[in-house]
Order: C-alpha cells, then structure tokens, then sequence
C-alpha cells in the first residue's frame, strides 16, 4: 500500500505542476495574442478608451485648479470675495482661502502639480498601449485576416479607432502642455501677500 500511495503521489505531483505550466503558458501575452488576436485586440482598445476618459477627467480637473489659482492671483486684495460656485468646485481649498490665503495657494498648487504628474504618467501609459496594440495588429498567421476585428455596423473598424485614440493622444498631450506651461507661469509668480 505505501508504494502504490508514492507512485500515486507522484503521478499527482506531475499532472499538478504540468496543469500548473499549461495555466502559465496560457496566460502569457504573446500566446494570447497568436490563438486569439480579436479578443486580446477589443481587450487593449478597451482599455486606451477607459484611459482616455480619465485623462479627460483629469485635464478637466487640471484646467479647473489652474483658472483657480489664476483667479486667486488676480483677486489677491484685501477683500477678497467669497464665490459659491468656487466653493463647490474647490471647497476645501474655498474655505482655507478665507483663513489662510497662503494655506490654499500652496494646497491648491500642490494639488494641481499632483494631478499634471498624474496626467503625464497616464499619458505614458496610452502611449505604451497604443505601441503594443500597433505591435498586436501584425498578422501573425499565414491568414492575413486573422489579427483584424471585422468592422462592426454603425462603428468603427479597430483601425479608425486606433487613429482616432493616437489623435485623441495627440490633443491631451498638448492641452497638457498648455497647461503645464500656465502652472510653471503661476508657481514662478507665487502667492504675494
């Protein structure tokens, strides 16, 4: 019985580790990509659309704490007026205004330099995965049609979708630009008191 149960254990061990290496081999990208190119395809235009839409978000939010601070500058008198629709925009940097307007400035600059980080690593990261994706469209099989999604009706062939994300890039990168460029102006001018 003790023999029979190693042979067995071992049987086990090996059909384990080789489940184990198939899962593994499976999973790797360039595997994925070559047994089935249209999904891994759909999968990476997904996620270069969910990523546009947060560096949307983000420049919104950039362009909003940039004309902020350029207000800030412009109002910076001794009565400074209390504006209800910055307070729901900024509140918490609204309400230490009236405190302690330096305190804000340098809250709200630092919080704009962290969102124009973020912006600038996300926008690495499109860039990263429209270069993978270009990479994936290569026909990898003597097919030519195999690694091309078919277009779908009323949409946009992957193709056009890739052009109209590198365009999309292209914009976000220079309203970044524009951007960065505001904010380096209003951290040289600084807060005065």
């Amino acid at each position: 019985m003790s023999l029979n149960f190693l042979k067995s254990g071992r049987f086990l061990l090996t059909a384990g580790l080789l489940v184990v290496l198939a899962q593994g081999l499976w999973e790797f990208p360039s595997l994925q990509d070559y047994f089935s190119p249209n999904q891994q395809l759909t999968s990476k235009l997904r996620s270069a659309r969910e990523e546009c839409r947060k560096i949307e978000n983000d420049l919104t939010s950039l362009r909003e704490r940039v004309d902020y601070l350029t207000w800030f500058l412009a109002d910076n008198g001794p009565d400074q007026k209390f504006s209800a629709h910055r307070m729901l925009a900024l509140p918490f940097s609204e309400s230490l205004r009236c405190l302690s307007p330096e305190i804000s400035w340098h809250f709200t600059m630092y919080l704009a330099k962290k969102t124009q980080v973020r912006l600038q690593n996300k926008l690495k990261l499109l860039e990263a995965l429209l270069q993978n994706i270009d990479l994936s469209l290569r026909p990898r099989s003597p097919q030519p049609n195999t690694a091309i999604l078919p277009k779908k009706p009323g949409g946009l062939g992957p193709f056009a979708q890739i052009q109209a994300i590198q365009g999309q890039w292209l914009v976000y990168n220079s309203k970044l630009s524009k951007l960065t460029e505001q904010l380096t102006h209003l951290a040289n001018d600084g807060y005065q008191k």
